[in-house]
């Protein structure tokens, strides 16, 4: 028998930033049980939570993400959604990346409408309908 999924050890590599190491850590135990919902839900926020450090480091930079990264950061925030599509982050970031990065209002307005469909809330949420409704 194996060790069991440690809630505290996951939560530490999410807070120390390692998201690559819990989303190892997660998926290695959803091997044994990939219908699990916890374990599914864990992976999926371990996934948008390194497309968000990547986001966060771009916009810290100031500068463009490059394709890699912003492919990089749809994969992670696409995958999260197929592993809990009741989690409104990732539709929110994938509304964010189409409006400011790919200039593709139509498919942010998809996303920003699963996300508000799911109860999401940001204070920026007003700027980016506006962006939207400007681009249209």
């Amino acid at each position: 028998m194996g060790k069991a999924f440690d809630r505290l050890e996951y939560a530490e590599l999410l807070k120390a930033e390692r998201h690559d190491d819990a989303i190892a850590y997660v998926d290695r135990f959803r091997k044994k049980d990939p219908d699990d919902p916890s374990l599914k839900r864990r992976a999926a926020l371990a996934r948008g939570g390194k497309g968000e450090l990547i986001l966060t480091a771009c916009d810290r930079s100031g500068g463009m993400p490059s394709k890699e990264q912003i492919d990089t950061m749809c994969d992670l925030f696409k995958e999260a959604i197929a592993l809990d599509p009741y989690l409104a982050d990732p539709y929110w970031d994938l509304a964010v990346i189409h409006m400011r990065f790919l200039n593709a209002p139509d498919q942010a307005a998809a996303y920003l409408a699963d996300a508000k469909r799911l109860g999401y809330k940001h204070p920026l949420m007003k700027r980016l309908e506006a962006m939207i409704a400007d681009a249209g």
